[in-house]
C-alpha cells in the first residue's frame, strides 16, 4: 500500500464519495449511547488496512457537515476530581467553529484561519503553526499530513487496530513528540464521521472526550459562538 500526499484529499475523498450515504433532515438528537471507555488500553498489533482505514475515517470527520457537541474530561493521575467542561463542534466546509471549556480553539472561514491552542495537544494536531490566513483546504492538507505521519509506514510513531467504529493506537516507541499519547482511542459516528469519542492516555493523565449529540443541519448562527 502507498499513499501519496499530493493526490490524498482527492483519493480518500472520492472514496468517500462512493461510499456516501445521503444525509438526512433529521431534527437534532442525541447521539446513541456509548460503551463505557476503561482508562486502561490493549497492546495494538499493526495492522496496515486498519491504518488506511483510520486515514479515511478522519478525512471523513474534517470534511463532513454536521454539529456536534459533548463533553472533554481530564482525569490527572493522582487528582481527587477530573477537570471537565463542554465541547461544541460546527462544520461546513469551508467554514469550521470548535469551541473548547468555553474557548474558541479553531475559527475557519472561508480563507480565514485562527486558533487559540490549548497548552498541549488534544486529538487535533495544533492549528498555530502558520495557520493564520490559510484556506480550509491548505488547514485540511496540512492536518491529513501529520495523521499520514503518524500512523502509516515503518517510520510511523503509532500502531494501529480497528474494531468495528473505533480505532486503538499505541505508541511504538518513547520520544518527545506524542501527539496522542502514549495509548489512544478514537470511534467514529457511523451516520455523521463525525469524532463520537475519544481517549488519550498522557504522560500523567488521560484525556476523554464524548460527543453527546449531532445533527447534520447546519445554520449561520451555528457559527456565531
Amino acid at each position: 500500500m502507498v499513499l501519496v500526499l499530493g493526490g490524498l484529499c482527492a483519493g480518500v475523498l472520492a472514496v468517500l464519495a462512493i461510499a456516501a450515504r445521503v444525509a438526512g433532515d433529521d431534527d437534532p438528537g442525541p447521539a446513541e449511547t456509548l460503551p463505557s471507555i476503561e482508562l486502561t488500553f490493549p497492546a495494538v498489533d499493526h495492522d496496515p488496512a486498519a491504518a488506511e482505514a483510520l486515514v479515511i475515517a478522519w478525512t471523513r470527520w474534517r470534511t463532513g457537515t454536521f454539529v456536534s457537541s459533548g463533553t472533554w474530561t481530564r482525569t490527572i493521575d493522582g487528582a481527587d476530581e477530573p477537570l471537565s467542561g463542554d465541547v461544541f463542534m460546527a462544520q461546513d466546509p469551508p467554514r469550521r467553529l470548535v469551541v473548547r471549556l468555553r474557548a474558541v480553539t479553531e475559527s475557519i472561514d472561508g480563507t480565514v484561519t485562527t486558533c487559540d491552542a490549548p497548552s498541549d495537544a488534544i486529538v487535533v494536531p495544533a492549528c498555530t503553526d502558520g495557520g493564520q490566513g490559510r484556506s480550509y483546504d491548505e488547514r485540511l492538507d496540512t492536518e491529513m499530513q501529520l495523521v499520514l505521519e503518524y500512523i502509516i509506514g515503518n517510520a510511523r510513531l503509532y500502531d494501529v487496530e480497528q474494531h468495528d467504529s473505533c480505532f486503538q493506537l499505541e505508541l511504538r516507541e518513547a520520544v518527545l513528540r506524542s501527539p496522542w499519547g502514549r495509548a489512544s482511542q478514537f470511534c467514529f459516528d457511523d451516520e455523521t464521521g463525525a469524532l463520537a469519542s475519544s481517549l488519550v492516555r498522557r504522560q500523567s493523565a488521560v484525556d476523554e472526550e464524548r460527543t453527546t449529540g449531532y445533527r447534520t443541519d447546519v445554520t449561520d448562527d451555528d457559527f456565531l459562538r
